[in-house]
């Protein structure tokens, strides 16, 4: 047997075996054929990427004991008076001539455990300024506990020094600070020393899902995407902004960043209390903070000012549903008068396209409105233009952001209902990544959104079949390369 005949056959073998274990993953086919692609693109490297950072690793983590919503069943004790009033609070959900917020309400109840909360305060912010304005205020009034989770943590700007001797300052007065940040986002931003120096000065911060080590690098594509702030307990944030310098001036790349992120007091809050307690365990296994003197606010007690209603559905990689996708999937499929959505990246799932294109073509105003300046890398910008022309062809007007990096991730729906949060228009985003949105049932909060998505759209322009005519073929040919690893992205 010749040398070739040899590694032709061995090249078959690998190939086969390679393809039944991934068809026992039992992917979308257009992901399967993607990582086939890889495997034969890239014969054994491709199969050790796939190990690495496409392997369904979540059917083996549901077998473990320790689930971290096995360890959530610890909160229940706490949260059973918003459970046992959550149908009563669905019927304070009023919205004029709209049948579908009684469905969603059960929607996400049934796929994430999200219940309705109603006794809410909120406040958005749209610049960085503002948000780390207030931010900062909230942290300095802390008297018992502050707890921060963010993606990206940057520790050499002007706002990640600032924010550490606020934080250094209370733990010193007596109140209780703990930070979670994820081991890939802030992998290049987050130096040891400064670390160190929280941490000898009693902060507890910690990486989530540090897959360097314990033997956790089948965890390297399960990145904790979430924003979250809760101080005592009563106040909370979450939104699309991270700690950086950047999502106040734009930092070294851009010129100006575009964000939104949320202020909430009252009930939602304890809920982002609830995840990232959850998240806290799965990184250091310590339940202390399951305790009841975390969870202050009293879910019975109606507050001093209308309600907002909100749900704050999450997904991630110990998820059984992809509880996001499906609340957007809902809001499209049901809106009759509009579709608004931010989001820097558009890598969609098969269903959100055919979602998009069939409330356009049912005369629904659909509105996409993305980055028109990325960030590197540049392959899921590319991406998403191949599913631009199919959209605009079903009516769907399509506009990117000009002036800076826009990052806001926002979905209005009808003038009526609203969400924004942490996760993108992407399948990471839907599948992979651990993300939180918030879900708000509120007129004049979506008509709020609905306000700056209009001058969000004043500095913006619309991509027409036109512009997408005069790509070149080699641009078109990129896209659409792009395009069939977008499963993977």
């Amino acid at each position: 047997m010749g040398l070739i005949t040899l590694l032709l056959l061995i090249f078959q073998i690998y190939l086969i075996a390679t393809v039944i274990v991934l068809l026992l993953d039992n992917r979308e086919p257009t992901e399967t054929f993607a990582w086939i692609l890889i495997f034969i693109l890239m014969p054994g490297f491709g199969f050790a990427l796939y190990l690495i950072v496409g392997r369904n690793w979540r059917r083996a983590y549901d077998n473990k004991s320790r689930l971290p919503q096995a360890v959530a069943k610890q909160l229940l004790q706490i949260f059973l008076p918003l459970r046992d009033l959550s149908e009563s609070k669905a019927e304070r959900v009023q919205l004029k001539d709209h049948f579908i917020e009684a469905k969603l309400v059960e929607l996400l109840k049934n796929n994430s455990h999200s219940y309705l909360t109603t006794e809410n305060r909120v406040q958005f912010f749209h610049q960085g300024a503002d948000k780390f304005d207030a931010l900062k205020k909230d942290l300095r009034a802390a008297k018992r506990f502050i707890h921060l989770e963010y993606f990206i943590w940057y520790s050499d700007d002007a706002l990640g020094q600032e924010l550490k001797e606020i934080l250094l300052e209370k733990v010193r007065a007596g109140v209780e600070v703990r930070i979670l940040y994820d081991f890939s986002g802030s992998l290049f931003t987050l130096c040891g020393d400064y670390v160190k120096e929280m941490r000898e000065a009693g902060i507890e911060a910690y990486p989530f899902f540090n897959y360097l080590s314990n033997f956790k690098i089948h965890t390297i594509n399960y990145r904790n995407h979430r924003k979250i702030a809760v101080i005592d307990g009563t106040i909370g944030y979450t939104g699309g902004m991270n700690v950086g310098q950047e999502y106040i001036d734009g930092g070294k790349e851009f010129d100006a960043w575009r964000d939104t992120h949320m202020r909430v007091e009252g009930e939602a809050a304890s809920v982002l209390q609830a995840v990232f307690a959850i998240d806290w365990y799965n990184t250091v296994s310590n339940d202390d903070i399951f305790d009841e003197k975390y969870y202050p606010v009293d879910f019975e007690q109606s507050m001093d000012h209308p309600p907002v209603a909100m749900q704050l559905p999450t997904s991630g990689f110990d998820s059984q549903w992809p509880s996001i996708l499906h609340a957007y999937f809902t809001l499209i499929t049901s809106a009759r008068k509009n579709v608004y959505i931010s989001s820097p990246y558009f890598v969609p799932e098969p269903s959100i396209v055919m979602a998009l294109k069939t409330a356009a073509m049912r005369g629904v105003d659909v509105k996409l409105l993305l980055t028109g300046n990325p960030d590197k890398p540049r392959i899921t910008y590319w991406a998403a233009f191949s599913y631009l022309e199919d959209l605009i062809r079903a009516g769907v007007k399509i506009y990117f952001y000009q002036p800076g990096f826009f990052h806001a991730k926002i979905f209005s729906c009808d003038g009526q209902m609203c969400s924004l949060g942490t996760a993108n228009l992407d399948i990471r985003s839907f599948r992979l990544n651990y993300e939180i949105n918030a879900v708000i049932y509120n007129t004049e909060l979506t008509q709020e959104l609905d306000r700056q998505f209009t001058i969000d759209l004043d500095n913006s322009t619309e991509f027409t079949l036109k512009d997408f005519s005069q790509l070149s073929l080699p641009i078109k040919l990129r896209n659409s390369l792009c395009r069939l690893v977008s499963p993977i992205l």
